[in-house]
């Protein structure tokens, strides 16, 4: 007889949540200190309350029944450990819907100027998000009354085929696990047409392409999916399933929110550099160079117009142009800026920014 999963299940909820809500926390505070919230952000913030009763559903479940054994249990404990497992199968179908749009919105706001790539990406979210929806309604509606699914004692219940409620959670898992491998591959050819150095971009995109840990979560749930309808102790069978499906939306609002925190380590790991490195100026016939020291201020405002790239704008100063010739560093936002002392971004794409500077007298060669 195999192991009781059970305990497998809490390790697995505590482990994931415990990453999970202090990165969404971190999230909203980077989000809102450099004044980039979006939809992305809201879309994540909503699926919380649903990922909660989630986590409540699956610790519910392991410590109720959920991947122990029917012989050991007694049918009033499988009735109890089933109900659980009814809670983990409607919430993983509402919680999954905003995890994932929130990821999309996100490469939709690095995507903005190419329509082509915002264009699949909602196709892409469509396609889950109807799946999903599809799929809730036939778990809940599967069984008549409702309570006959953990309850077979109630006089005059009936299921529908189980091959139905089987078939439901092969598409539905093949939706998800084509989207997730979608998003997390499109920001290869995306970011690689960016004016951004190499090292900028391998980052960004290995922290987007981390969404393929949550497919292959999806992939081993199919695998005890399809190994459930041999299965004759179904409580335990579904053990195994609760744990993967947890873990596809732990790793989904793990991944979703880590990849926003690149400012937050850039300031803690001082990553990257502060100042536009490699940039020059020419100021009344004097040539400086712009470090990580320099003190003298020259204040700016400019205008970063549509289709224009942060790796090649002119910035107009007293006295003279600063022309950026490289840029060192990138945010996840959509227009991937360089985190620049004094930058303050509006949604108008209007920029405000200083330059500390020092200056060695002489002529320009």
């Amino acid at each position: 007889m195999s192991q009781d999963t059970g305990p497998r299940l809490a390790a697995t909820v505590i482990v994931l949540s415990v990453l999970a809500y202090p990165l969404l926390a971190l999230r909203v505070y980077i989000r809102i200190s450099t004044r980039a919230w979006g939809a992305d952000d809201w879309s994540m913030l909503f699926a919380a309350i649903p990922f909660t009763a989630l986590t409540v559903a699956c610790l519910g479940g392991a410590f109720n029944g959920v991947g122990g054994h029917e012989a050991e249990l007694g049918e009033e404990k499988v009735s109890v450990g089933l109900h659980w497992f009814f809670f983990f199968e409607v919430f993983y179908c509402i919680a999954i819907v905003p995890i994932k749009l929130s990821i999309s919105l996100m490469e939709m706001r690095i995507a903005s100027s190419k329509k082509s790539f915002v264009t699949s990406l909602w196709v892409t979210s469509a396609m889950f998000i109807i799946m999903n929806v599809i799929s809730l309604f036939v778990i809940i509606f599967h069984c008549n009354p409702i309570s006959w699914a953990w309850d077979t004692t109630t006089p005059g219940g009936h299921c529908n085929s189980q091959t139905t409620l089987t078939n439901i959670y092969y598409a539905d898992t093949a939706v998800n696990i084509f989207t997730d491998w979608f998003c997390a591959l499109l920001p290869i050819p995306l970011l690689w047409s960016i004016q951004l150095n190499r090292n900028s971009k391998v980052s960004v995109v290995f922290l987007l392409s981390l969404g393929v840990l949550a497919s292959l979560s999806a992939c081993i749930r199919l695998k005890y999916t399809v190994n459930l309808n041999n299965s004759s102790d179904y409580i335990h069978g579904v053990g195994d399933i609760v744990i993967w499906g947890y873990a596809e939306n732990g790793i989904g609002m793990v991944v979703g929110c880590l990849s926003t925190l690149r400012p937050l380590f850039r300031r803690v790991f001082h990553l990257g550099s502060s100042n536009a490195g490699g940039a020059s100026s020419k100021m009344n016939g004097t040539r400086s160079k712009a470090g990580r020291r320099n003190y003298v201020n020259c204040e700016a405002g400019y205008e970063l117009p549509e289709g224009v790239r942060p790796s090649d704008r002119d910035v107009v100063v007293k006295g003279g142009t600063v022309k950026e010739t490289s840029i060192r560093d990138s945010d996840s936002e959509e227009h991937i800026l360089s985190d620049y002392p004094g930058i303050k971004m509006t949604r108008s794409v209007l920029q405000e920014t200083s330059f500390a500077t020092t200056s060695t007298t002489g002529t320009s060669p």
